[in-house]
């Protein structure tokens, strides 16, 4: 992978300092570049500020001391690469808290950028901004190694502060949190990805390749199957089975033929043909006669209809005639209305007195009467046609009964005609019918082995098909690979660069030459051969610790590797006295960091915090100027102011 020399830091030039401030805590923290040292007495709060700056990057722990409570938010002025950005992130430990981002002074002609992130998010979040800030990769990664193509989980910027951020329970005891499965997990994944070792591309490709060898060991199983299942039987050849298959075909049609010969055979009995023949003439007059019922039962049905709907016409008409001959006018002399007087001749005579308005045309009882001879005359036709079709419905039915009885009849002398007949060939009917069944069982086999070995051969072509994807997908990856080889080269500058660090700090002698190897398989220190967990004593621990921590980020710097220039070390001396880390030992880490934050690059490009107890006074003297946070019982980290404390008691 190329990146650029963008690097992280809470730290910029020199004249232009950068500082972390507790808001609501009465805490201003300013850092210089390079060196800074954070020192103070227990339970002053020293460990509690690393975790604060930890949240200020990344996730809000949620196990914070009580006194945390009074701390609002955190806001920093960072520097980006080469952006300044000033952060207020709220102290919450919600995913969807939002952290405000704004830019300090903007190149000329450019508007500065003010942003609102929700701290994690799929897009679009704090912890996209801070790695796109930092050019390094928004990588998805898979949830279980052994599932590459299973579910996948980010790499975020709390993963990459992983190798950034060292807490005393973990100086003398943990490599980066590699005690801890899911911290393992993605410590493992921000190695291979900044060291050169994870492509996104080639893990895909690796993942295809995995899938094509499992469908080609699961063909090659099958393969095998049905090759020995097949090496047993005479049907191994296609061209045999495909030979016996025509055979057997041919014999199956000498069978039906000699059958239906049996069967024109039956025709040769004295009477059977005219018997046939009538009954087959009797069956198509009985179909004729169904259909012809069918007709005559929908002409019948709209017959009725019919009729219903004249009658029904006529009733009214009667109402009609009735109501003109006995409902007179009424002449009203008074309004219905009011009550008033009302003369008839106050209007024209075609006008209603009353409404005034024209009286609707009314039909006239001779119409009426017509009307009603019309319909009497129309439902008389229609009865008569009724009962005519009635009456053809009932001739039509006796003749289906007959025709029904002659069939019976002509079935039964049918049978017993040709029952002496089945009778005579009944061994030979026999032996044809289980010859032609036999036939056609081993028709059947004969097919589904022509079946198998189709099958057979498909699955070569598709296995040579994936035998042709799996080399193209090999030849890809080895060109991918070859890219490998700088990542070797990065570990193994790393291992150089330890190694002059560990005999820098005149660590205790293991009764071998001193060694360092990166394991390739964990990612974790070996030194003289042994690893981590299998170091003496918590004090050589540390050492290592410190010197593996160290190498990464100036190896990363050196060669241009993805990993924030931030590395904070809390309770170095923490071990003091204990085997492997006498005073003069600590000296040397001082030494040590001193002398690396001031070479070039990196004191523009690394920022190094060290956390510690109050050390002694010939160390100091030596660091007192880089001094960035003094700690006391007497001054916290957290002022809680007087009035509070006061309500408190």
């Amino acid at each position: 992978m190329n990146h650029s020399k963008r690097r992280y830091g809470l730290q910029s030039d020199p004249d232009q300092q950068r500082s972390v401030n507790l808001v609501g805590a009465g805490r201003d923290v300013t850092f210089n570049p390079g060196l800074n040292h954070v020192i103070g007495d227990i339970t002053t709060g020293k460990t509690t500020f690393v975790r604060l700056i930890r949240a200020l990057l990344g996730t809000m722990p949620d196990d914070l001391p009580p006194e945390v409570g009074h701390v609002q938010a955190i806001r920093g002025h960072v520097a980006l690469g080469n952006r300044t950005w000033q952060i207020y992130r709220p102290r919450t430990s919600t995913r969807d808290a939002l952290v405000e981002i704004s830019e300090e002074h903007p190149n000329p002609g450019r508007e500065s950028i003010a942003l609102r992130l929700p701290v994690a998010g799929a897009q679009n979040s704090y912890s996209t901004f801070l790695l796109d800030q930092l050019q390094i990769p928004a990588i998805h990664v898979p949830r279980a190694r052994s599932e590459p193509s299973g579910a996948n989980s980010p790499v975020t910027m709390t993963d990459w502060l992983g190798y950034c951020i060292i807490t005393g329970d973990e100086l003398d005891t943990e490599v980066f949190g590699h005690k801890r499965t899911w911290r393992d997990a993605k410590r493992r994944w921000v190695f291979e990805i900044a060291y050169g070792y994870y492509e996104p591309e080639l893990a895909l490709l690796n993942a295809e390749l995995r899938q094509i060898q499992l469908q080609l060991e699961s063909l090659r199983h099958d393969a095998e199957v049905r090759a020995t299942f097949l090496r047993d039987t005479a049907f191994a050849d296609p061209a045999i089975l495909e030979f016996q298959l025509a055979e057997r075909a041919n014999a199956l049609e000498e069978i039906r033929e000699t059958r239906r010969a049996l069967g024109t055979a039956a025709g040769d009995v004295p009477g059977v043909q005219e018997l046939r023949q009538t009954l087959l003439a009797t069956r198509t007059r009985r179909a004729d006669i169904a259909d012809r019922l069918t007709r005559l039962e929908g002409k019948l049905k709209d017959l009725t209809d019919l009729h219903r709907q004249l009658t029904s016409q006529s009733s009214r008409l009667t109402r009609a005639i009735v109501a003109g001959e006995w409902l007179v006018d009424f002449d009203f002399i008074v309004c219905p209305r009011c009550g008033n007087d009302v003369e008839p001749a106050r209007t024209d005579p075609h006008l209603c007195y009353l409404c005034l308005q024209t009286p609707r045309p009314a039909a006239s009882p001779s119409e009426l009467l017509t009307e009603q001879d019309r319909i009497a005359s129309q439902i008389t036709e229609t009865s008569e046609v009724i009962e005519g079709r009635r009456r053809a419905r009932e001739r039509l039915s006796e003749q289906a009964a007959q025709l029904d009885e002659t069939m019976a009849e002509l079935s039964a002398s049918l049978d017993q005609r040709t029952r002496t007949f089945v009778s005579d060939r009944s061994e030979q009917i026999e032996f044809y019918s289980a010859r032609q069944a036999e036939i056609e069982g081993d028709i059947r086999r004969l097919r589904e082995y022509s079946d198998l070995l189709r099958r057979h051969q498909q699955q070569l072509q598709g296995r040579e098909q994936l035998e042709t994807r799996q080399e193209e997908l090999i030849a890809r990856i080895h060109s991918r690979e070859l890219s490998h080889t700088d990542a070797e080269d990065n570990v193994k500058a790393l291992e150089r660069r330890m190694l002059e660090y560990l005999r820098e700090l005149h660590i205790p002698d293991l009764g071998q030459e001193l060694t360092v190897r990166i394991n390739r398989d964990t990612y974790l220190p070996e030194v003289s051969g042994r690893r981590f967990d299998e170091l003496s004593s918590q004090g050589l621990k540390t050492l290592v610790n410190i010197a593996h921590a160290l190498a990464h980020h100036t190896v990363a710097i050196d060669r241009k590797l993805p990993l924030p220039g931030l590395l904070i070390l809390d309770g170095i001396s923490a071990n003091s006295g204990q085997e492997g880390l006498s005073l003069g030992r600590i000296r040397d880490v001082y030494q040590l960091l001193r002398n690396v934050a001031t070479r070039e690059p990196y004191k523009e490009s690394l920022q190094i915090i060290a956390v510690d107890n109050e050390l002694a006074r010939d160390i100091i003297v030596d660091f007192v100027y880089r001094v960035a946070l003094p700690l006391s019982q007497e001054d916290r980290l957290i002022r809680v102011p007087k009035s509070q404390l006061e309500e408190q008691v």
